[in-house]
C-alpha cells in the first residue's frame, strides 16, 4: 500500500499540475510559486531512473484512460486516505497488506462478493462507492 501511495503520489504530485498547467495557462502567466512548483517537479523527474519514469509514464496513461467519474472518485478517495488519523492509515494499510497475500483465487472470490454487495446496495444508494 505504501509503495501504491508513493506512486500515486508522485503521479498526482509530478505529472497532474503539469498537464493541468498546460491545459488552462501559458508558462509565461504563471505566478512565480507555481513556476517554482513546476522547476521542482521536473527536476524530480529527472532525478527518476529511466525504469521508474516509464512506469509513471504507464501509470498516466492508465490514469488518463480512465472515465472522468472513476478519476474523480480515485482522487476523492485518496484524499479522504491522506486525511485519516496516522494510526487509522497505518490500518488501513495494514488491511491492504494482508490483502495482497490472498491466493489469486481468493482474491477473485473476494472480488465477486464485493462486486455482489456493491450491486445489491446500488439501487438504495446511487452514490458512487468506489
Amino acid at each position: 500500500m505504501k509503495r501504491l501511495l508513493v506512486l500515486y503520489s508522485l503521479l498526482l504530485g509530478l505529472l497532474m499540475p503539469m498537464g493541468s498547467w498546460a491545459q488552462e495557462r501559458p508558462l509565461g502567466r504563471m505566478s512565480p510559486s507555481e513556476k517554482a512548483e513546476l522547476e521542482r517537479n521536473l527536476q524530480r523527474w529527472r532525478n527518476l531512473s529511466p525504469e521508474k519514469q516509464e512506469r509513471l509514464r504507464k501509470e498516466w496513461d492508465y490514469w488518463r484512460s480512465l472515465p472522468q467519474d472513476r478519476r474523480e472518485t480515485l482522487k476523492r478517495r485518496f484524499e479522504e486516505f491522506r486525511e485519516l488519523p496516522p494510526d487509522e492509515r497505518q490500518q488501513w494499510r495494514n488491511k491492504f497488506q494482508e490483502r495482497r497475500q490472498f491466493l489469486p483465487e481468493d482474491k477473485r472470490t473476494l472480488r465477486e462478493r464485493l462486486r455482489e454487495k456493491d450491486k445489491r446496495q446500488r439501487p438504495r444508494d446511487n452514490r458512487d462507492r468506489y
